[in-house]
């Protein structure tokens, strides 16, 4: 009794300290009391030069480690026990942060901005852009995303560090929540508060006049004009020096960028397209790394995050159609599964494989229809808008939903000889994925940007997801009750990860996954 009393009380204490702190302006401060952050670090901007992922990449692998400390299966029972009264709310907080950080920060790159500005564009400079407009847009759509995150992840990492000091006085978990604080709570802190001064010097530099934030999305917009003579990079924010190329130069560099992506964004490849990517410097001079991808339809950022997005290098489906050619069988057949044989033989079936391309296609589409019929009208039947729903889903899903099942039924490798004349046995991904996104492209040829921008359809479709979730799920605690009774939720929690694909059906245990993330799905 005396020891729960005394605990009871450093819990109090606990959160009134933190209750101190959150109401401060900055709800991370003195996480480390222990050291002190201060000013000189928390104005060193440079950081912000490198791509804006690497720079706030410690706030999702520290919240992918809070996961991993707190839920280890390999725990001794009675800090999984403590875990287990607790855990529900910290592994809602920390999700919520991933999920963030892959809808603000993953989509910041320069070329999924550039892709955004291009589109606003006509609104915002109908005579069209110059580069420097197209900058602008960037910077701005930049600054957007990166204060939406650090908000987010304030209010997140606030709720996560209140779960924490529960366990810091709890005996049992006294340890591991301790030296996740001591290792990595000012290092959080630290960053958060750089990020907040970082930011408040770019809302100065692009003279942000308003911002709104979004009622159901949480997002920021700001409004900001475009003004002549300042020079719109984060670089230019920083206070770098820049070498530019004279007017006349940087013109020319502007209109063949221009005239090249023109060419790049109407090159057909059996359906596909081909498009380059972007900008080493800031002539735009090109990177010719091909890719052939799916588009994106989606203009919010929770629509365009990598959920969305499934490429193959080129040279990758070059290289695949080349050894596909060359291949002695393939495995289309579910009749005439063939494994190695001996080189002599070989030699002398090498190159069927070329004329096995159309019955190759045909299987790997028809396996696509197959799935996304099962998904919308066996799995999820009675859906408003179903194509809608499966482009929510993501060609991810379909991909391992694809592969799964095709390694399954022994399906889609090729047998070929390699460079030293060896029987080699290979899946080809990079075609099958090829093969996906002319499949997709088809699929959503008629589906527009607004059917997918509805935040209204996609949260009622998501809310559908998750209340199947919760129904198989307890089906499935309560089948397991029935079948070991004393079952503690722990023992349970590792059986439904063991049976997931029986409990929920593999198919859904992929839609669950793309749209509910939690331990138990992975």
């Amino acid at each position: 009794m005396a020891r729960a009393e005394a605990e009871t009380s450093k819990l109090d204490e606990a959160r009134d300290r933190r209750a101190s702190l959150l109401d401060s302006a900055d709800p991370l401060a003195n996480l480390d009391v222990s050291t002190e952050i201060t000013s000189r670090e928390i104005k060193d901007h440079h950081d912000f030069e490198n791509p804006i992922e690497l720079v706030l990449r410690p706030h999702f692998s520290t919240a992918e480690l809070v996961l991993k400390r707190f839920f280890d299966r390999s725990l001794p029972p009675q800090i999984r026990s403590v875990v287990e009264q607790h855990g529900e709310r910290l592994e809602s907080e920390v999700n919520e942060l991933l999920k963030a950080f892959r809808i603000y920060v993953a989509t910041a790159s320069r070329e999924s901005l550039d892709k955004e500005a291009g589109r606003l564009e006509r609104r915002y400079f109908p005579d069209g852009a110059s580069e420097e407009q197209h900058n602008f847009l960037v910077l701005r759509r930049y600054y957007e995303k990166i204060r939406t995150f650090n908000e987010t992840a304030k209010s997140r990492w606030r709720e996560i560090m209140k779960v924490v000091d529960t366990f810091l006085v709890i005996a049992e978990t006294r340890p591991l929540a301790h030296k996740l604080q001591v290792e990595y709570s000012r290092n959080l802190a630290l960053l958060v508060r750089r990020t907040d001064s970082f930011l408040d010097d770019l809302r100065s530099y692009l003279q942000v006049t308003t911002e709104n934030v979004d009622k159901i999305t949480g997002s920021y917009k700001v409004e900001a004009a475009y003004r002549e003579g300042p020079y719109y990079t984060i670089r230019d924010v920083l206070g770098l020096e820049e070498e530019r190329a004279p007017a006349e130069e940087a013109e020319d560099a502007t209109s063949k960028y221009s005239k090249q992506i023109a060419e790049d964004t109407t090159l057909d490849l059996d359906g596909s397209v081909a498009y380059s990517i972007v900008l080493e410097t800031r002539e735009h001079r090109l990177n010719r790394s091909s890719l052939i991808a799916v588009p994106l339809l989606g203009s919010r950022d929770w629509n365009r995050t990598p959920d969305y997005r499934l490429e193959v290098a080129l040279p990758a489906f070059e290289d695949a159609v080349e050894k596909f050619k060359k291949a002695y069988h393939v495995n289309i057949d579910a009749r005439d599964i063939r494994g190695p044989i001996n080189n002599q033989a070989a030699q002398l079936l090498e190159g069927q494989g070329e004329t096995s391309f159309v019955l190759y296609h045909r299987l790997i589409h028809s396996e696509l229809e197959s799935y996304s019929v099962a998904i919308l009208f066996e799995d999820f039947p009675g859906l408003a808008r179903p194509d809608v729903f499966l482009y929510h889903c993501g060609p991810n899903v379909l991909h391992r939903i694809l592969m799964r099942n095709l390694r399954r039924q022994g399906l889609g490798d090729i047998l070929y000889l390699n460079q030293q004349q060896n029987t080699s046995r290979e899946f080809p991904e990079a075609l099958i994925t090829k093969l996906l996104i002319d499949w997709w492209n088809q699929h959503f040829a008629d589906l527009s940007g607004e059917d997918v921008d509805s935040y209204l359809t996609y949260s009622r479709q998501i809310e559908m997801v998750r209340r199947e979730y919760r129904i198989l799920y307890e089906d499935g605690v309560q089948a397991r009750k029935r079948a070991a009774p004393g079952s503690t939720y722990l023992m349970i929690e590792s059986w439904l990860h063991e049976h997931r694909a029986d409990v929920f059906g593999s198919r859904k245990v992929e839609i669950f996954r793309r749209f509910i993330q939690n331990e138990l799905l992975e």
